[in-house]
């Protein structure tokens, strides 16, 4: 791609039109790009930790110690859960404390770092005589100019899914053909050494409970993978064209990337179900067990990794493009995000939205739908804990 910016043959697909919106509490008249699709990024530049910033902040002192910050304090976190879970796996009762530490210091500094860029942006008036502006739908067209070549957008991950639905399947017909072998009561539970401590009476239940979990998981990402590819996802944390197309490739890149995480933790459920119960294939259950925690703690990193590669990728394909609303700012408002995370605003009709801390997509939560897939995803979760019991 040329590094020469190309804004004519891109202006040739934009058609305009005028568009009345509230915006920071009063009505503006703003050129609205028809410029096509919508979708989320990886942590938007000009929102760090959740808190909408303009440009020409970004790089003040109070927002770059704040990041340095947060990292810092994540990375402390981190680095003290690792050493602590090489003791604590051997005692039940500080399993937990590792997994604790990384989430409840990781809010932790997230909380404390973004109030430092909030406090200075109010005694600043960052936003006082900043014109924003709200524009731009991605058009098919736009994706057809050359510009736009290789920028994906998001399908749903057929392949992968379907090869994690048939790793569960293969385990499960496998541990049904040694039915008879599987003794009564079935261990289902292993202790550090990974010697059985606790069984239950054989049921279909007790036999088959990891498959049950592994269809539960893999339902739940096939319903977000199939709203990120068919749903419509409004921006709304940043409405730059720039940021419109960033979006719309970073989930297509997140379906992809989960897609395959969901094969390699399906793979390693298969493997657990069948090393689990039958006795002919119990001296692998060892090498199960490390394999699905290195899978579960290498695919989270490898998911990152992708996902940071792809942006950076896209991040140089778009660099020679020169957008006509680059020197714009999107509206300040912060207002509308609980913690700098979760949309919420009953005005707006939009169900899906852009998440503005992360990459992928989120709600807005002021909507029922949120709220039903909320309820529903919790009925998977415990309900894909629960059946083997029922069963049993």
């Amino acid at each position: 791609m040329s590094s020469t910016p190309t804004s004519a043959p891109l202006l040739n697909t934009w058609k305009y039109r005028h568009d009345f919106r509230p915006l920071n509490g009063r009505h503006n008249s703003r050129n609205y790009l028809d410029y096509g699709q919508r979708a989320p990024s990886l942590a938007s530049p000009g929102t760090p930790l959740g808190v909408r910033v303009p440009k020409d902040y970004l790089s003040d002192s109070a927002v770059t110690s704040a990041l340095a910050g947060y990292k810092v304090h994540t990375w402390g976190c981190g680095i003290a859960a690792t050493i602590l879970s090489l003791f604590a796996w051997k005692l039940p009762l500080l399993a937990a404390v590792p997994s604790l530490l990384v989430t409840l210091g990781g809010l932790w500094a997230y909380i404390s770092q973004r109030r430092r860029i909030i406090a200075a942006k109010k005694a600043g008036g960052w936003f006082d005589e900043v014109e924003t502006t709200i524009a731009a739908r991605v058009s098919t067209n736009a994706n057809g100019t050359p510009e736009f070549a290789g920028i994906p957008t998001p399908t749903f991950p057929w392949i992968t899914m379907l090869a994690s639905l048939l790793c569960i399947a293969a385990g499960a017909i496998i541990v049904a053909s040694h039915w008879s072998d599987i003794p009564d009561p079935v261990p289902v539970h292993w202790n550090s050494s990974m010697e059985a401590d606790n069984w239950s009476e054989k049921s279909i239940g007790s036999v088959f409970s990891i498959s049950f979990i592994a269809l539960g998981m893999l339902l739940l990402f096939a319903v977000i993978c199939s709203c990120i590819a068919h749903s419509e996802v409004f921006p709304r944390s940043e409405r730059s064209i720039k940021a419109r197309l960033r979006n719309e490739a970073n989930l297509a890149f997140t379906n992809t990337g989960m897609g395959v995480f969901t094969l390699l933790m399906c793979v390693g459920m298969a493997f657990m179900q069948v090393t689990g119960p039958v006795p002919q294939f119990q001296r692998f259950n060892g090498a199960a067990i490390i394999t699905m925690l290195v899978i579960t703690i290498g695919g989270s990193i490898g998911l990152v990794a992708f996902l940071l590669y792809k942006q950076s990728q896209l991040s140089e394909q778009l660099r020679g493009i020169r957008f006509p609303d680059e020197d714009n700012e999107s509206p300040d408002n912060d207002h509308l995000y609980k913690w700098g995370v979760m949309y919420y605003n009953p005005e707006d009709p939009a169900v899906l939205v852009d998440k503005r801390f992360g990459t992928g997509m989120s709600f807005n939560f002021a909507r029922w739908q949120a709220k039903a897939f909320l309820v529903i995803t919790l009925l998977v979760l415990v309900g894909s804990i629960a059946l083997p019991f029922l069963l049993g």
